[in-house]
């Protein structure tokens, strides 16, 4: 994206030990005109489409929703009418404990992950992009091909930290 825009506020969470809100809104803006927005309201009584947790992604035909709990769902159309994949799940018993152990697995035998750095940081730039515009300013101007940010210094300081020795990054 080139501009991030996040606002967001802690509604349920007062003295919860975490600094990030519990209610969010960013949108991402790309050169080509696109935008992808996100939105995080966890503690409403409305829910996600029915879900407790999960994504949703809104296209020109309609809508998909990913649930956390591995339900995948497609609605097509201005009446939402189920696509093919209605209510059949995309990853039955996998998910965040079978990835954590490829993970620590990798670590342990110095192997390889299935998935690279790379692709690890593209998959979690979105995030890191769209808190570091809610810390600062809540607008950010952010150039991709270098994967800075434009005229600001307080965001660029958010990319990434000091490292002790010898957790070094190399050079």
């Amino acid at each position: 994206p080139q501009q991030i825009t996040a606002r967001g506020s802690r509604m349920m969470l007062h003295g919860h030990a975490s600094d990030y809100p519990d209610n969010m809104n960013v949108t991402y803006e790309y050169e080509d005109g696109r935008l992808l927005i996100y939105e995080n309201y966890p503690f409403t009584a409305y829910g996600l489409h029915g879900f407790d947790n999960g994504n949703v992604f809104y296209g020109t035909e309609g809508y998909m929703i990913f649930s956390r709990r591995g339900a995948f769902s497609v609605f097509l159309g201005p009446k939402n009418k189920p696509g093919p994949t209605e209510g059949q799940a995309i990853r039955g018993s996998r998910g965040y404990a079978e990835h954590m152990a490829e993970f620590q697995n990798a670590i342990r035998s110095g192997g390889a992950t299935r998935a690279n750095a790379q692709t690890a940081h593209y998959s979690c730039a979105l995030v890191h992009l769209g808190e570091i515009a809610y810390r600062t300013s809540g607008r950010v101007e952010f150039n991709p091909h270098t994967e800075t940010f434009v005229d600001n210094d307080d965001a660029n300081a958010m990319l990434s930290k000091e490292y002790r020795a010898p957790y070094l990054m190399p050079a």
